[in-house]
């Protein structure tokens, strides 16, 4: 019997995911969101940032800590940071 593990998400995973996220929220298609562009740009407040959050933490199987979202307030920054900090 094997047992699956999930393989490590990468830097452009992560960055995927959040664009995945975005354009749901925003319901756009993903291709309209600009990984460059600040979360406020996106209407991202502080409670749809901390669902986010959670939805990310779920996803990722790792606790963040909610300041991460916005000492690096893009798509980009966020992605790299995960990627050195998680994986």
């Amino acid at each position: 019997m094997t047992i699956k593990t999930e393989q490590p998400k990468t830097v452009e995973d992560i960055q995927n995911w959040l664009i995945d996220q975005f354009a749901q929220q925003l319901d756009v298609e993903p291709d309209d969101i600009d990984v460059e562009e600040p979360f406020d740009n996106y209407e991202l407040d502080s409670s749809k940032a901390l669902i986010l959050l959670g939805r990310l933490e779920k996803w990722l199987g790792k606790e963040l800590n909610p300041v991460v979202m916005f000492n690096y307030p893009t798509i980009a920054e966020l992605s790299e940071r995960l990627g050195e900090l998680y994986l």
